[in-house]
């Protein structure tokens, strides 16, 4: 595991196949809610995205890689991308009950953006 900040320890196996996330993930208010989205091989200089919304077409995006493994932060919510193991990591601190909702993973490119949405459960502190 060199080279690889401590927050990435988690996981063991690269998947690289497809875009995988979980259907569904819940966190207390007030704690740090960590978001995991896996995408497949060749995508890696690819801009990552997380946005908002029941659906595809209609969601907002939150917050965006540039296509760079360096992290971003936009307020409370940041995003990080490794390449060498295909998944992008989404972290909202101090959760609140208004960040429960639909989530989508996406990634850029020519025609339609690979999407998997996931759902955000926000449990009372």
């Amino acid at each position: 595991m060199m080279g690889i900040s401590p927050g990435w320890g988690w996981l063991l196996l690269p998947v690289c196949q497809a875009l995988v996330v979980p259907r569904e993930v819940s966190s207390r208010a007030g704690e740090t809610l960590s978001l995991r989205c896996w995408y497949p091989r060749g995508y890696e200089a690819y801009n990552k995205y997380w946005c908002r919304g029941a659906s595809r077409d209609s969601c907002h995006k939150v917050v965006e890689t540039v296509g760079r493994e360096a992290p971003r932060q936009r307020g409370r919510v940041s995003i990080q991308d490794s390449h060498i193991f295909c998944v992008v990591l989404l972290t909202v601190e101090d959760l609140s009950e208004a960040d429960a909702g639909s989530y989508w993973c996406g990634v850029e490119r020519m025609g339609r953006d690979l999407m998997e949405p996931v759902t955000v459960r926000v449990v009372p502190g």
